[in-house]
């Protein structure tokens, strides 16, 4: 398989980024602000579990290709708790599970004729430390089913796109030096997994895992440029990732869910494009985060985000439907 097609499945699906090297950085000054007090660092297994829902639409992108595709309105959720784990080191700590899954049904078109619909759809989990680790990654895994392109110009529908499942998964030893990473193909009857064993770059500044990003970045102060360290499993390298310019606007959430409210919202928030710090970056990601406040009633939760398609046929645009913050 040509792995670097895959290259945009590590934050969502589909975007695409290529490969770059890390750069030595400052770290990164966290908060807790997806609890309502954000001065809160510890966490604790008897804590309210936070679930955020989100609907997908598509955007295209208006290009003059035959070849296309469509997608009905799809789901992203994710939820944020807190448990009991045992350490790379033996010792037991309480630490933040995130889980994300994601739901999308589409086709493909070329011309007059139409693809059967396929569903895509991507489950991931990550285990970290809290604030007062720097939200140190412990594990991550990410299970994949995908429709996805073969070619940018395909000259028929037949051998345009191709179906994918895989998994990754990665483990990292306690002092974050180490990764190791395993590739499982879930197609193939009896694959037997790809290992692969990684050091991670000695460089200062902040490291997340690629599952924890969009979480990690709500700990973030996003009122300037921030840059940190991520490990492209699929391209098996250390990369740096940085914001854009931050730009304060607002977001119009209509009949949302927030903590059991429905109502039409119009929430503060700030602007950032988030892409690898490379020569050839590939695509970018475009996030609104609501901006913290005191109370801070919105968590710096994710309100919107537009997320492009490999080959550059449109986006997918990701909006707050519901929300079930946490009660601290």
């Amino acid at each position: 398989m040509k792995k670097s097609r895959f290259a945009g499945l590590l934050l969502l699906l589909p975007v695409t980024f290529l490969a770059g090297c890390g750069g030595g950085t400052p770290a990164l000054s966290l908060s807790a602000n997806w609890y309502l007090d954000n001065t809160l660092s510890e966490n604790r297994t008897d804590e309210k579990e936070e679930v955020l829902e989100y609907k997908i639409t598509y955007k295209p992108e208006g290009t003059d290709s035959d070849f296309t595709v469509s997608y009905d309105e799809g789901t992203y959720k994710t939820s944020l708790r807190s448990e009991r784990r045992t350490l790379a080191d033996g010792t037991d700590a309480t630490v933040y599970v995130y889980s994300t899954e994601m739901s999308i049904t589409g086709r493909y078109s070329f011309g007059s004729e139409t693809s059967e619909d396929f569903t895509d759809s991507v489950k991931t989990e990550a285990v970290f430390r809290n604030v007062t680790k720097g939200l140190q990654p412990l594990s991550s895994s990410r299970t994949v089913n995908t429709t996805s392109p073969t070619k940018l110009t395909p000259s028929s529908l037949e051998g345009a796109y191709k179906y994918y499942s895989f998994t990754y998964e990665t483990e990292y030893d306690e002092a974050l030096e180490n990764a190791t990473i395993t590739y499982t193909d879930l197609i193939t009857e009896g694959a037997t997994p790809v290992v692969t064993e990684l050091s991670l770059d000695e460089e200062e500044g902040t490291y997340f895992d690629n599952e924890q990003l969009l979480f990690a970045l709500r700990g973030a102060n996003l009122t300037s440029i921030i840059t940190f360290r991520t490990l492209n499993q699929v391209q098996r390298q250390v990369q740096s990732l940085a914001t854009s310019e931050p730009t304060s606007t607002t977001v119009e959430l209509k009949g949302a869910n927030i903590g059991g409210t429905v109502s039409d919202y119009t929430v503060d928030a700030v602007k950032v494009n988030l892409s690898y710090q490379t020569t050839h970056s590939g695509g970018t990601q475009a996030l609104w985060y609501a901006k913290t406040g005191t109370p801070n009633n919105w968590r710096n939760v994710l309100l919107y985000m537009e997320a492009p398609i490999i080959y550059g046929m449109g986006s997918l645009c990701y909006t707050l439907t519901y929300a079930d913050f946490t009660d601290k």
